[in-house]
């Protein structure tokens, strides 16, 4: 592991843990202004939570004996003095294997059985069933039961092939299959569908997570690889062998799973060293090594810096024999820089604009509060100033006067009162279209078209009838944000213009995103019922596994767009009516003392230095506050 790579990782983790702390000191903030309910508490509480957890995940990706493990062993843990993952020559990892950190639980190996596919649970509902999962604790400490235990990722055990094919991973009309069907009518299957390894190494410590995918016909049997695990990660580096180049599988894998879904990919051809000929000169070597780089570069379709010409084996020995030459010739150093200085610093980005969308709004109008509160103090400080030595009428003249201007802004939030109700009754509608019943009825209908017909073309009708009825309702939803927008504003406007608040700025709800995504589904649906591979394959299980994949991934889209809903009704309707009441609290305040005043003129220079105590109070207010958005900036 390069020391760039650990700095950078690390730094990525300081700063996301500062974030955090900076969303919590705000929160706390707030809590000091009596001015956070509990929702706002509760929302603040839970992006800090998301942020201290929130990894950058890196996958690896290719057909059986690229050396993705390998690699995998190369770049993160070369420092252990051996391999981490089992990677020798017929005994590889098995199963898609994800490699993370989590300090609740004791380090071990967590393996999920292949059986689990027959049922309907998806991967991510899985993960929350710790009694599904076959665990062996592992010992940091102890290298050699660190090797054995891990050898169970390379795992197969014979499965009837009627029962294999049942399950997705065996087809007799494969070629490349046909052959593994033993005379007993049994073929080998992977003995686990999944694994996930919990370990303190400090790379991943520092919120990285390692995902190491099998080949084409382990990404065809797990759909929520491809729709939701590949597309999540924050890079994925795609592998092929330097001496074959991008076989036809290499290809198929390519544009099935990668190309079209991940947010940042690269190619890697590995196994350079295949090419060091000692009859030649390294010049000669280098050019043949370009060549192919530049052909990969082509048939993939990828800008030349995005393919890499590494030897994860000999990465790996120099890296524990401390052979910097070897090291250097491996080609390794220039993936682990794009690592450090490309994905790293693209994911750290990433959270900044999510922390400034989240916590942005509410901390402008913390700001504009706290402004206008010191303004508000300051100009009674000045009124007072000015009655100061002067008679009992004039002081109460300036109090009728601020009656006045309070009974008038008492009518303007009472008719605000009005609107708010209508716009409350029509955000319940909003979120009844987003709710969960709505969602439940939606899956249901979708199930139900499909029920007489697990084909490919029942696959097709389902996921569009499912998809134009979640559209249907985001549209409702996104019409209804903007009739209440148009009031909310009209609203704004009236209190600015008669009470000189300060103008108030809502964004619209935007659930285009959400739109798109299912649009995506429904995309993925038709490449998945277009693709011949999957007419070799038993139809009513795979499309069934399909589905239950797919709806898992809308019901997702459904529920942020649903948080981003209650999200936005908050951020409309909150802070308008916040500062009603703050304003209408001062006014009250300024006629009670005023009133104060008149029955005991002596109070006067008392309460004017009070406002002062005050307005250093705000402005001590304000340096935290300022210190704490520069904190969320940084």
């Amino acid at each position: 592991m390069s020391v760039h790579l650990e700095q950078e990782v690390a730094d990525f983790s300081e700063r996301r843990l500062r974030l955090a702390t900076a969303i919590s000191d705000y929160a706390n903030w707030l809590d000091r202004q009596h001015g956070i309910d509990v929702e706002r508490t509760l929302r603040l509480t839970d992006t800090a939570a998301s942020l201290r957890q929130d990894k950058l995940v890196v996958a690896f990706v290719a057909e059986f004996s690229r050396g993705k493990t390998e690699l995998i062993n190369a770049l993160f843990f070369a420092d252990h003095g051996q391999r981490l993952l089992p990677s020798d020559a017929g005994r590889t990892t098995m199963c898609p294997t994800e490699l993370h950190y989590n300090a609740d639980e004791m380090p071990a190996l967590a393996l999920l059985p292949i059986e689990t596919r027959a049922r309907g649970e998806t991967l991510a509902r899985l993960k929350h069933m710790p009694i599904e999962w076959v665990r062996i604790p592992l010992d940091p400490a102890d290298p050699r039961q660190l090797a054995d235990s891990l050898k169970k990722l390379t795992e197969t055990r014979p499965m009837p092939a009627v029962e294999a094919i049942e399950l997705g991973l065996w087809s007799g009309e494969d070629d490349t299959m046909r052959h593994q069907l033993r005379a007993d009518g049994t073929v080998d299957v992977p003995a686990w569908r999944y694994a996930m390894v919990n370990y303190p190494h400090p790379l991943l410590q520092a919120g990285l997570t390692i995902l190491d995918t099998p080949g084409l016909n382990a990404l065809g049997a797990e759909p929520e690889l491809t729709l939701s695990v590949i597309p999540n990660a924050h890079a994925v580096m795609y592998l092929l062998a330097t001496d074959t180049g991008v076989t036809r599988s290499d290809l198929e894998i390519w544009q099935k799973h990668v190309h079209r879904h991940a947010n940042y990919h690269v190619a890697v051809l590995n196994k350079i060293d295949m090419q060091w000929d000692d009859l030649k000169s390294e010049a000669e070597i280098q050019a043949s090594i370009e060549r192919q780089v530049e052909e990969t570069a082509r048939v993939l379709k990828l800008p030349r810096s995005r393919v890499f010409a590494v030897s994860a084996q000999k990465a790996l020995a120099a890296k524990i024999r401390g052979d910097v030459a070897l090291r250097l010739r491996s080609g390794i150093d220039a993936l682990e820089y794009l690592l450090a200085h490309q994905v790293i610093p693209s994911r750290r980005d990433m959270l900044h604009h999510a922390v400034a969308r989240e916590i942005g709004n509410m901390l402008d109008e913390s700001q504009s509060s706290l402004a206008a509160r010191i303004q508000r103090s300051s100009e009674e400080l000045i009124q007072l100033t000015q009655l100061s030595g002067k008679n009992r009428d004039l002081i109460a003249q300036t109090r009728a006067a601020l009656q006045q201007e309070k009974d008038a802004y008492d009518a303007t939030a009472e008719q605000f009162r009005v609107t708010r109700k209508s716009l409350q009754g029509q955000g319940d509608h909003l979120l009844g279209n987003l709710s969960q019943a709505t969602l439940d009825g939606i899956l249901a209908d979708a199930r139900s078209a499909m029920e007489g017909s697990w084909t490919t073309r029942g696959l097709t009708h389902g996921i569009r009838q499912l998809s134009e009825q979640m559209n249907d309702r985001l549209q409702q939803a996104s019409q209804l944000a903007d009739n209440m927008l148009d009031a909310l504003e009209q609203a704004y406007i009236r209190f600015h213009r008669q009470h000189n608040l300060p103008r108030m700025q809502v964004p619209r709800l935007d659930l285009t995103a959400y739109r798109n995504r299912l649009q995506t589904l429904v995309q993925e649906t038709e490449a998945f019922c277009r693709d011949p591979a999957n007419l070799m394959l038993e139809k009513r299980f795979m499309i069934r596994r399909f589905f239950a994949s797919l709806a898992e991934e809308a019901k997702k889209a459904f529920d942020l767009a649903r948080t981003d809903a209650e999200r936005w009704l908050r951020i409309a309707l909150d802070p308008v009516m916040t500062r009603i009441r703050e304003h209408k609290q001062y006014l009250d305040g300024r006629l009670g003392n005023l009133q104060r005043i008149l029955e005991n003129m002596g109070t006067l220079h008392g309460r004017m230095a009070q406002i002062k105590d005050d307005i250093g109070a705000l402005r001590q207010d304000k340096a935290e506050l300022t210190k704490i958005a520069a904190a969320l900036a940084g």
